[in-house]
């Protein structure tokens, strides 16, 4: 039978009483094109999920790229319907992501409609339409009030979400489903250069709402 959800209540993806392993997160670092960059993620004592690495750009000649990805596994999701490996979060708004402490760095929230790609023959799976958000997190000091500011709860609609091909925008590549969520993941990249060196982003939970938590920080996309 269906839960129903009233509005203010959240989905939660991962974190607090999901957990965030097993299975094992899928790693996708810039080796794979003979970069240098490293990435994992992995629970703390408190389940919540601590993504780190290292970002480097000298191999690549400034770009440079780590990320983790999660599937849906069959019946996860919103709705509690028959699913296979689909999150169908079509009743809710947005995707709520909860982080504790970070680098000040800017991290990429990914969310995948296709199936995962056929491998090519070098073994690299075949690239696909990525559904993104940037947003950056604070480390640390002090917020305005002049109490301790460590980590927020960042709020991505999903009109928020922008469509990239192999890093780049996709003009043409039609709306997103959110009833067809089928990967989610987190994305350490140079910008061009921008940001390198060792990285590490507490996630608390992930959650899909019909609305933004009070207080949710909705400044995403800043890179534009």
């Amino acid at each position: 039978m269906a839960v129903d959800l009233k509005p203010s209540d959240p989905f939660f993806l991962f974190g607090r009483p999901k957990v965030w392993l097993p299975p094992p997160w899928h790693t996708s670092d810039d080796r794979v094109r003979g970069g240098s960059s490293r990435s994992s993620l992995s629970v703390l004592p408190s389940n919540c999920a601590l993504f780190e690495g290292h970002l480097d750009i000298d191999t690549l000649g400034g770009a440079g790229f780590a990320s983790q990805f999660q599937s849906a596994a069959p019946h996860n999701d919103g709705s509690n319907s028959e699913n296979d490996g689909i999150w169908d979060l079509s009743a809710y708004k947005g995707i709520e992501v909860d982080v504790g402490a970070g680098d000040g760095k800017v991290y990429t929230l990914i969310l995948k409609n296709e199936e995962a790609q056929d491998k090519r023959e070098d073994g690299r799976e075949k690239a696909g339409i990525n559904w993104e958000a940037d947003f950056r997190v604070n480390n640390g000091g002090e917020n305005p009030t002049g109490e301790e500011a460590v980590g927020k709860k960042v709020w991505v609609a999903w009109s928020d979400l922008k469509p990239t091909y192999r890093g780049k925008k996709k003009e043409d590549a039609g709306e997103f489903k959110p009833g067809e969520i089928r990967r989610i993941g987190f994305m350490m990249r140079s910008f061009f250069g921008t940001q390198q060196g060792d990285f590490r982003l507490e996630l608390r939970s992930i959650t899909a709402r019909k609305l933004a938590s009070e207080g949710a920080d909705t400044t995403v996309n800043i890179q534009e």
